[in-house]
């Protein structure tokens, strides 16, 4: 008898530890229900016709039409024309990094969510930050003053590294911000407004980022398209045409 109320005993302990497990579990999975409602919020516009995004999309024309007119068999500049297909090369795969797979997959949205922001964000850090500015162009914060036969772009060594390390400070910002912006735990009026305008300026200061980024590329693509058309490589090229 003794036994038999021992057991029913342990099995009311077991029941109510799994209630408690359950309760708990569904608690955790409701609020996580809730947290992804949240930073699902939005703003509706289209992508594509933001003004920052048309206006990085024209400076990656730019840098395009300043290094097509770049032909190693003309060319007779002053630097080395092995050198200046390797920056040709690194101005090429700086505009693909510009348009990762990310950025071109927002190219067909209306609707911008957080998730869309911090996708951008790490393709910022990833792609634009790791791939164009560190991988290709790290070189012209550095740039021996001899190196490149004093044209402007050794003059002005000290303004890019101001500027390369500018857009370095831009990631931690980012980050801090977009931590910042997804904040909210419960779905409630005053926090849905807060998430769509933290999500609308969020996307604006990571856009921001972006044509920070592609204005330096650009400015080397014009020191660039200045040296091979003062030397006769699209000089040349044009007098043809």
């Amino acid at each position: 008898m003794d036994m038999n109320f021992l057991k029913q005993y342990l099995r009311i302990i077991n029941y109510a530890l799994i209630g408690l497990v359950f309760a708990f579990a569904s608690f955790y999975l409701l609020s996580n229900m809730y947290h992804y409602l949240e930073i699902r919020k939005d703003f509706v516009t289209t992508f594509a016709k933001e003004d920052l995004v048309l206006k990085y999309e024209e400076k990656l024309q730019s840098i395009q039409t300043n290094i097509s007119d770049f032909d190693v068999n003309t060319y007779q500049g002053n630097v080395p024309a092995s050198q200046m297909t390797i920056i040709a090369h690194q101005l090429n795969s700086c505009v693909a990094s510009f348009r990762n797979e990310t950025f071109q997959s927002m190219m067909d949205k209306n609707r911008i969510t957080i998730i869309d922001v911090y996708n951008l964000r790490e393709a910022y850090a990833n792609d634009i930050l790791g791939d164009c500015i560190v991988n290709n162009l790290f070189w012209t914060s550095a740039v021996d003053q001899h190196q490149l036969e004093n044209t402007i772009l050794a003059q002005e060594k000290d303004l890019i590294q101001l500027y390369y390390n500018n857009l370095f400070s831009e990631t931690s910002y980012l980050k801090q911000d977009l931590l910042n912006n997804s904040s909210y735990y419960y779905n409630t009026a005053i926090a849905s407004s807060s998430m769509k305008s933290n999500t609308r300026d969020g996307f604006y200061e990571v856009m921001g980022s972006y044509n920070k980024a592609v204005n330096f590329v650009e400015y080397i693509s014009k020191w660039f398209h200045q040296e091979i058309s003062t030397t006769g490589g699209a000089l040349e090229n044009e007098s043809n045409d």
